[in-house]
């Protein structure tokens, strides 16, 4: 469903990725982990076409989306939803109003089909009538719920969490990990989650890719990655950082 070829990316002096690649089969959640810093978030930008490579392909569902006009891109990212680390939800709009937006981008206009939809998709994150909610009036969980809302609500095929239990409490972030792989399993989606949180790299991953140092140090299945007797993998699983008193 999604593969990097030796993706290279460089800001100035300083090489941010290192020919990483990767693939993610359909239906299927990676976890992309590594240290601050080794460019997750740069991967999940290039996968949805924000950032082009210095060198290197992004394939999506076989298709090189690396130097497509911005009208065929488009077209490339009404498979992918993605949830943003603060959900990016409209602060003047209400949860409705924020859910309707995407589906009016995308030439939705009967009200009934944007209503059922709304409450499909706000049922599916545990939010059932919240639609005249405001944002402000919303936890820091239920706003990661509405913006997960939001994602799904365009039905995407592949779904790509950018720290998604970034900034919650221990219990509220257990929520949102066991929500991601339900939504997996019910809608059958394909998922990537980038995180540092390790608890939500056990409970969602299939598999894992580690970056380290630009490069993928590691790509395997969860179980593999868990019990790493790698030094790299063992210190950043552990909570390690080397340094000595």
């Amino acid at each position: 469903m999604i593969e990097t070829r030796d993706l290279s990316k460089s800001f100035g002096p300083v090489q941010v990725l290192r020919s990483v690649s990767f693939s993610l089969h359909d239906g299927e959640t990676l976890v992309v982990m590594g240290r601050s810093g080794c460019g997750k978030s740069v991967v999940l930008k290039h996968l949805i076409g924000l950032m082009k490579p210095d060198s290197g392909d992004v394939l999506v569902d076989g298709e090189s989306i690396v130097g497509l006009p911005e009208r065929k891109l488009t077209d490339v990212r009404r498979k992918i939803g993605m949830l943003f680390q603060s959900a990016a939800l409209f602060d003047s709009m209400s949860v409705g109003e924020n859910l309707a937006f995407p589906l009016r981008e995308q030439g939705v206009h009967d009200e009934k089909e944007i209503n059922t939809r709304i409450a499909e998709a706000l049922e599916m994150v545990d939010l059932p009538g919240e639609e005249e909610k405001m944002p402000a009036d919303l936890s820091g969980g239920m706003r990661k719920r509405v913006g997960l809302a939001r994602t799904i609500i365009g039905r995407p095929r592949v779904i790509l969490y950018d720290e998604p239990t970034t900034g919650l409490d221990p219990v509220t972030s257990d929520s949102i990990n066991h929500l991601i792989r339900r939504l997996q399993r019910r809608l059958r989606v394909t998922s990537i989650v980038v995180t540092h949180d390790m608890k939500t790299a056990f409970h969602c991953a299939d598999r894992v890719t580690f970056l380290h140092e630009g490069r993928a140090h590691f790509t395997g299945p969860i179980a593999e990655f868990r019990d790493s007797t790698d030094p790299v993998l063992a210190d950043f699983i552990q909570g390690r950082s080397g340094d000595t008193d």
